[in-house]
């Protein structure tokens, strides 16, 4: 007796695979050997073998929720080892970033993200809004109650309207309207991401089922983050260890930063400290650092993307990269052009950095910003589905 499966493939997401990394993957003749180098694959239905025939098959719908995509940290020991060249590390790079678009919320955002051409739009967007908040703080602060000091500082806004005297930011972009601008898009970003999370969730249970899960999400996602927080994952590669560095420095470049944003946002709303703070502030020494790490770590990154040859670099890798080194070099550029008194630039600069702040908050869910939210919920229910990071001992027999 015989038995007769039908493949439906997908053919626009191979194409959209290929697009984005992922253009090896028929290459791939089955052997296995990536999965016998791999150091992370779990013992269980090891990846990466079984993810590249789902692949050349154009199995979607498995690729989209299989958490084992996620605890592939691409560290390309099976791409260096693979006989055909198929570079598996590149096709499950392709399977993430293809992630991002399928669960994106509005899926319109997904499609903007995933395409180069679309570049000036996404960009065009932030810089508008940016634009008309300027010029319509002065507006607002009209028909504001008037002796209200936080208030005053919409008076000022604008190009060239701030009064004489040294670099004051606020004078450019209110804090008031930085905190409404960003909260906004903050809120918006959280929203999608949500979504987005919850349907990758829904889609990793439908697929693998509840049985055999342990426990739930909250204490696995506790047991979980050792593991996230020391990135020590990334180095048990064999190939790309320098990778742990540059990513451990953007990881907590960013760490930094939101703790900094935090206080000076708690300092402001509680107790009515204004920016900027003194060179010699704590505050200022936090930011400074983070912002040294993120630079040292998207250079640490620049440079291997520019030096290894052995897999491909997709427009979602440049795009993260290049916000990272932008975040960190306008920041610093608009602190020195302060300090310095450049008034000829300084506000320029200050935009360009706000601008990637913008991009940041605004397009977190549908970018490889989004990498750290999908890749600790596939860890999470790694966990719960006994496929990962559970040690022996916890390991629930299922008769």
């Amino acid at each position: 007796m015989s038995t007769e499966f039908m493949v439906e493939p997908d053919l626009n997401f191979i194409k959209d695979m290929q697009r984005a990394g992922g253009d090896s993957l028929k290459k791939c003749f089955q052997c296995a050997t990536c999965s016998v180098v791999c150091k992370l694959t779990p013992d269980d239905k090891p990846f990466p073998r079984k993810e590249m025939i789902w692949a050349q098959w154009g199995q979607k719908d498995k690729l989209m929720s299989d958490p084992d995509v996620w605890l592939c940290h691409q560290c390309n020991d099976c791409t260096a080892k693979c006989p055909r060249g198929a570079k598996p590390g590149d096709v499950l790079a392709a399977v993430r970033n293809a992630a991002f678009k399928n669960y994106a919320f509005p899926s319109f955002m997904g499609t903007w993200l995933s395409r180069p051409a679309y570049l000036p739009l996404v960009l065009g967007i932030p810089a508008l809004i940016l634009l008309f908040m300027i010029n319509l703080w002065p507006t607002i602060y009209n028909i504001l109650p008037k002796g209200v000091p936080m208030f005053e500082e919409f008076k000022h806004a604008g190009w060239g309207n701030f009064p004489a005297g040294p670099i004051v930011y606020k004078n450019f972009y209110p804090e008031l309207g930085i905190d409404i601008t960003f909260m906004t898009f903050a809120a918006l970003a959280i929203i999608s991401l949500i979504v987005g999370i919850g349907r990758f969730w829904k889609a990793m249970v439908a697929n693998h089922g509840t049985v055999g899960l342990m426990g739930a999400p909250i204490p696995n996602l506790i047991k979980a983050l050792p593991t996230i927080l020391k990135h020590n994952r990334f180095q048990s590669c064999g190939e790309n260890k320098e990778r742990y560095y540059g990513h451990l420095g953007v990881f907590y470049g960013f760490v930094g930063l939101f703790v900094t944003t935090m206080i000076v946002a708690t300092a402001y709303w509680f107790f009515g400290v204004h920016t900027p703070y003194k060179m010699s502030s704590p505050v200022k020494f936090i930011a400074n650092i983070s912002a040294a790490a993120l630079f040292i770590g998207s250079i640490i990154i620049l440079v291997k993307r520019f030096t290894n040859t052995k897999s491909a670099n997709s427009y979602y890798d440049w795009a993260l990269v290049t916000l990272v080194f932008g975040l960190a070099v306008t920041g610093w550029g608009a602190q020195f052009a302060r300090l310095a008194d450049m008034k000829s630039i300084a506000y320029q600069v200050y935009f360009l950095h706000l601008l990637f702040i913008a991009y940041l908050f605004l397009y977190l869910p549908f970018s490889k910003m989004a990498h750290l939210a999908y890749r600790t919920v596939a860890m999470v229910f790694a966990r719960q589905a006994q496929r990962d990071l559970v040690s022996p001992d916890e390991v629930l027999k299922i008769g």
